[in-house]
């Protein structure tokens, strides 16, 4: 069902079995590639501008010493004195993926600008261009503009609000799109500006599956995108930008065609497309932390990791299987020869990441099983905190401010907590948890508000405590009351007060920052 997956992979591996498919309904969208922008726009990048072949030469200048530098001053001095004839700067730089023959049919201005491109990096100046041309020459209808990052998004809305075709009440509808925004903020993608006003979203690639916005008539790609890998040699997750594959490509361009014709706009050129971005994404299986499936391959007694993980549809590399086994041995979840100790049975039955799961079970055993069950919902979901560029300041301010609570969240501390973003998570979600219990949720929200809280976030931070909780009960290292096992719609709020509640065993500890610092794995430590 997905329509980024590879189907004749899938097939091959199941012994090349019949292929089904089904058309979408999706309405005609006009293709116009790198080339094809430059020569519609006459545009040509600035030598000041990061995409341009003059400025990655002036930087490797700088690093090559003062000779070079002393021979790129002379060529600029040689511009000036040619009538500005900029070629002459780009001399020692040719954009490694220029093919001469592939742009015989476009102008002198445009094969020069293509050939002293640098395509790593995004070009704003071009996007400024291209986005006020939209507006000023097309129908009306919203734009979609993808981007890789959040500081890629506030870049480009900065740039169009300081413009002078987006000021005044035009700003009012230069949208963000990404993960960290309010819902509320989130929620205005999808209404309909005012006459003559056009509509410009700028979001990651939640735009490119998760919704769909029914006034999208016109799509800019910049062709990137980040995405999660894991490094076997240092054994870290990291967010990596890359160029995004074919398939994410028409994906993204399908989204002017959901309604209505539509056209999109791609910042990388045909023959990337066609022959250096890969056909579909790299599985997340070779992109990823495998502990936790080595972990789930050995509880089910499905025999030796390397060769069991040999037989998958892709295989992951050695290495990175190696460095999973590492893992799960550091943990202590593996004994001997890839044999599950003690805590590794208990681990397997955790649906979450060994290191979260290893310190949930030590904030039972510690006795700070409330704080600790915050902190572990928080790492698997996402910072309650909002991200606003603006507002950074007062958001520090406001974090400061929670931190000269108690740890319950429900008075003033006698002295300043220990500075620790993961205890300040706890302080968050106890003041925000009392405050709903005690004065209901408009309450709640104001709370979110005035400390630049993501309300949605402590919802969902809310039920995964009350899960992970009933994790912990289901392998036996907890007790449930058993009035509330089969309670009424009442008892999530029962069994969530129960957690919380520093009265029983489990939380004896919980107020003591010392403690909960211990159960949090040193990896896990900023």
């Amino acid at each position: 069902m997905s329509a980024t997956v590879d189907s004749s992979l899938f097939s091959k591996y199941f012994g090349d079995c019949p292929v089904i498919s089904a058309e979408g309904r999706t309405h005609p969208v006009s293709v116009f590639y790198l080339e094809d922008i430059y020569q519609k726009l006459e545009y040509h990048p600035p030598s000041d501008s990061m995409a341009s072949g003059v400025f990655l030469t002036s930087n490797r200048g700088k690093k090559l010493g003062k000779s070079f530098m002393d021979n790129h001053r002379g060529k600029k001095n040689l511009v000036m004195s040619s009538w500005g004839d900029e070629s002459l700067l780009y001399e020692g730089y040719v954009n490694p993926y220029y093919f001469p023959e592939h742009y015989q049919s476009y102008c002198e201005r445009t094969q020069q600008s293509l050939k002293s491109l640098n395509e790593d990096v995004i070009d704003f100046d071009l996007l400024e261009e291209l986005i006020c041309h939209i507006d000023v020459t097309c129908p009306p209808g919203a734009i979609l503009v993808f981007l890789p990052g959040v500081a890629e998004i506030e870049l480009l809305v900065d740039k169009l609000a300081s413009s002078f075709q987006f000021r005044g009440a035009s700003s009012d509808w230069l949208l963000p799109l990404h993960s960290s925004l309010a819902s509320i903020d989130q929620h205005k993608v999808f209404s309909p500006p005012p006459e003559k006003i056009r509509k410009v979203i700028v979001s990651t690639d939640i735009a490119e599956t998760s919704i769909t916005i029914d006034d999208i008539i016109y799509v800019v790609d910049t062709g990137k995108h980040k995405e999660s890998r894991f490094n076997p040699q240092k054994k870290m997750s990291s967010m990596v930008e890359d160029w995004i594959s074919q398939a994410n490509a028409k994906q993204r361009r399908g989204r002017a065609g959901r309604v209505r014709p539509g056209i999109c706009f791609c910042l990388y050129t045909l023959h990337r497309f066609e022959k250096l971005m890969r056909p579909f994404q790299v599985p997340e299986m070779l992109r990823m932390q495998l502990s936790d499936l080595c972990l789930q391959i050995k509880s089910l007694s499905l025999g030796d990791i390397k060769s069991f993980l040999s037989e998958a549809l892709e295989p992951p590399g050695e290495e990175a299987i190696s460095s999973a086994i590492d893992l799960l041995y550091k943990v202590g979840a593996f004994e001997g020869y890839e044999e599950l100790s003690p805590l590794g049975y208990h681990l397997a039955k955790l649906p979450v990441d060994v290191r979260i799961g290893k310190m949930m079970l030590y904030g039972a055993i510690f006795g700070c099983l409330s704080p600790i069950l915050s902190i572990a919902a928080f790492l698997s979901h996402k910072s309650p905190f909002l991200n606003l560029k603006d507002e950074k300041h007062n958001i520090l301010r406001a974090k400061s401010t929670l931190m000269t609570y108690d740890l319950n969240g429900c008075t003033t501390a006698n002295e300043s907590n220990k500075p620790s973003d993961h205890l300040l998570l706890v302080v968050a979600y106890n003041r925000w948890s009392r405050i709903l219990h005690e004065n209901g949720s408009t309450a709640a929200y104001r709370f979110c508000n005035s400390f630049f809280l993501n309300s949605s976030v402590m919802y969902t931070v809310r039920d995964m405590r009350i899960q992970f909780g009933n994790l912990l009960a289901d392998i036996g290292l907890i007790t449930l009351p058993k009035n509330f096992k089969q309670g009424d719609g009442r008892s999530k709020d029962k069994l969530e007060s129960w957690f919380a509640d520093m009265k029983q065993p489990f939380n004896v500890h919980a107020m003591h920052s010392a403690v909960i610092m211990v159960c949090i794995p040193m990896w896990l430590q900023p």
